[in-house]
């Protein structure tokens, strides 16, 4: 085609998309907080026509580049009714590179826009010394109360803004249910840095939200350390901090910044407190010195979030910490920003050592019974289907066990949401009772009916395997394909960010929408693709043990990798992995009795307890019962468990493995923070000859659930 002709066709085809977005804003609104989270859908547009309006949200995404734009257009043809012609336009001309250089005619031409997306953030701008910028007292409190305010109304933006995905319900995205947070005690003051075998839970009263900070003048300490194992929903509870002082609680702060060290691992270079706060968060809009220095003069009224501690040791070299570890020492030990008050999320752990012995240890603990249902209720508010997800619950006790894991209990009532509708009232759904099957279920129930994406479901498993081998949880465009990325946010499993990567500029990040998800679908990829052999497969099942050594500088990303792969590794899931590996069912049947073997072998060998607790979650998903018998066979009479944090859960799936014993056994918890209502998981384990709980300071919470699980152990002889 001449070049006239193809201004002409790409201008009509131009004009095709305009006409066909325009019949659904709401999807194009998404899509816009999609691939441009920080972009401000600002109210006055919504006077123009809305045919301009289409066109002023597309030149936006198209001015990001050409990753953005194709997979933009590719969601439009995956998620949209597209006619076959206009699709098959679409994908050839707007879908590849080839597309994104022609012109799209008058109608797509705009001003230059800046990479900045449009939202709430200003370029840094440069502060001269020049007399004139002097400004008297009062100036300059004006000048930071604007800061403030606009820093309040950029988290208020952003916690209203966010729009449920498609096909999902709205509760998917607002559920909040308090978590169970009690205070714990620890020596951090050990030269190698503090090692979590140490703590201690105080079993008293819960910790609300607002006890977390002690604002009295010079009283309690400045930092506090909030830790919890994958999925227990440490991020949710830092988002909710924000979005509570945004609405204007938690007064007590002036100013609130969150940072997630996922993205701060990015910063290569050393940065002052100023460029933290500024350049990566929000920058004013005028005047930086004077809205800095005013910080630091109220700086016990600033609070510093950091999510993610533990993968903030990633960049340790032979030189020491990190730049922005660094900092994060200098904040908490009071040489920058003195005053402040710093507060940090964590898996249980090596912490590092810049934590001041001082610092405040909390331990975010599971969803007990109540706390379950008061999340499903939440979930499901007033649909027809929440009555049915409650009787679920209640009459599946493998369920409720998942359940006490907030993360698990979100996924479990996602498959509910899509499976309930579809069965008679008071017909049981027969949700799956592991993990890994709750997991393979939801991306059953996020897929159209009847049709398994099998080649887009493995090749973003092995950029989600590629990410944990290289320590990756953050993605850019040119990480991932452009098809990749429009069915990642068509089928929920990716979210996206702007992610600051200097003064007045940022670029959208993508990420799985959660690091289990990553594991899964990782594991997905390396039980059903032809690229992986069994030898390969194997070097993934192993056992993590949660003493982290002192050597080792960071907790690794694949918690979760070798329980997945135990898991897939059911008779259950074969028909589920045959499909995916194309009918190739000898193949996927050879895979799984490989991880079978390696499992059997780990079970024979001595064990500490926590790779214990390890092995029992793996023979637990394989649902072997072969397997449960050689393991529980194995374990000796007395089985210790000290100085690391034990969940619900892992005292149910303990439970479990203990049933295929025949031979009575001794546990001891001695030091091991547990949750108030553990005792209820070993009802019924009746092979209990000897239970002990030794330097446990045990609450009425516990106790009462002791109670009602003593007369159950029909072999206990002695508690300790």
């Amino acid at each position: 085609m001449d070049p006239v002709g193809l201004q002409l066709g790409n201008k009509n085809l131009w004009s095709c998309l305009v006409r066909l977005l325009t019949k659904d804003p709401e999807w194009l609104n998404a899509k816009m907080k999609f691939f441009l989270p920080n972009t401000d859908l600002d109210s006055r547009n919504e006077t123009l026509d809305p045919e301009q309006r289409v066109i002023l949200q597309l030149n936006k995404l198209h001015v990001q580049g050409s990753d953005t734009w194709q997979s933009f257009i590719h969601c439009v043809c995956m998620q949209l009714e597209v006619p076959l012609d206009l699709e098959v336009l679409l994908l050839s001309t707007f879908g590849c590179d080839d597309g994104f250089t022609s012109q799209l005619g008058a109608e797509g031409k705009s001003q230059p826009e800046s990479q900045l997306h449009h939202g709430l953030k200003r370029p840094h701008q440069s502060c001269g010394s020049s007399p004139r910028r002097k400004q008297c007292k009062k100036q300059q409190l004006e000048l930071a109360k604007k800061y403030l305010q606009l820093l309040r109304t950029s988290a208020q933006q952003r916690y209203r803004s966010q729009i449920p995905g498609s096909g999902q319900p709205h509760a998917f995205h607002q559920v909040y249910v308090p978590p169970i947070l009690r205070r714990a005690t620890a020596s951090l003051d050990t030269p190698e840095g503090a090692v979590m075998g140490d703590l201690k839970v105080e079993d008293g009263a819960d910790v609300s939200i607002s006890d977390l900070f002690n604002t009295r003048v010079n009283k309690g300490p400045r930092v506090t350390v909030l830790l919890g194992k994958a999925g227990m929903g440490k991020t949710t509870l830092a988002h909710r901090l924000c979005q509570k002082w945004a609405e204007g609680h938690l007064n007590c702060f002036q100013a609130l910044f969150l940072f997630e060290f996922r993205q701060l691992n990015l910063i290569t270079r050393f940065l002052t407190p100023s460029e933290l706060l500024f350049d990566l968060y929000l920058s004013p809009e005028s005047d930086h010195d004077t809205v800095f220095q005013y910080l630091e003069k109220n700086a016990d009224q600033v609070l510093l979030i950091f999510d993610g501690l533990d993968e903030a040791l990633q960049p340790m070299g032979p030189d020491g910490p990190g730049p922005v570890l660094t900092l994060f020492s200098h904040l908490c030990n009071g040489t920058l920003l003195p005053g402040c008050r710093v507060m940090a999320t964590s898996r249980p752990g090596k912490l590092p050592a810049c934590l001041p012995a001082e610092a405040a240890m909390v331990h975010m603990l599971g969803f007990d019974g109540p706390r379950v249902e008061e999340y499903v209720n939440h979930f499901f508010s007033a649909q027809p289907s929440r009555e049915g997800a409650l009787v679920e619950l209640q009459t599946n006790g493998r369920l409720r066990s998942l359940c006490a894991v907030p993360a698990l209990c979100q996924v479990a009532c996602l498959c509910l949401h899509h499976l309930l509708p579809d069965h008679a009232p008071g017909q049981s759904v027969a949700l799956l009772p592991t993990m890994t099957q709750l997991y393979m279920q939801m991306v059953l129930a996020l897929s159209p009916p009847g049709h398994l994406p099998t080649s887009s479901l493995l090749d973003l498993g092995e950029v989600a395997l590629r990410g944990l081998e290289t320590g990756k949880v953050i993605f850019y465009a040119k990480d991932i394909a452009p098809p990749l990325i429009a069915f990642g946010a068509t089928h929920s499993l990716l979210t996206s960010f702007c992610v600051p990567t200097g003064p007045g500029h940022q670029q959208t990040g993508y990420a799985f929408t959660h690091l289990s998800l990553q594991e899964f679908l990782a594991a997905l990829h390396l039980m059903a693709s032809p690229k992986v052999n069994k030898d390969t497969l194997t070097q993934y099942v192993t056992l993590h043990s949660r003493w982290v050594q002192r050597t080792k500088a960071r907790l690794g990303l694949s918690d979760h990798l070798p329980t997945f792969l135990a898991g897939l590794a059911s008779c259950t899931c074969r028909p589920f992995l045959s499909h995916l590996a194309q009918g190739n069912e000898d193949c996927v049947g050879a895979k799984q009795a490989a991880v079978v073997q390696v499992l059997k072998k780990l079970a024979t060998r001595k064990l500490t307890g926590p790779k214990v607790v390890e092995l029992c979650h793996c023979v637990d998903e394989t649902q072997e019962p072969e397997l449960a018998s050689l393991t529980a066979q194995s374990l000796p009479y007395q089985l210790p468990f000290h100085n690391f944090p034990l969940t619900c859960t892992d005292l149910a799936t303990l439970t479990n493995i203990l049933e295929h014993r025949e031979a009575p056994i001794h546990l001891d918890f001695d030091g091991c923070p547990l949750e108030p209502h553990c005792p209820e998981a070993l009802v019924g384990c009746g092979q209990i000859e000897n239970l002990s709980f030794r330097s446990r300071k045990c609450g009425d919470t516990f106790a009462e659930a002791l109670s009602r699980s003593l007369p159950t152990m029909g072999r206990l002889q002695m508690l300790g």
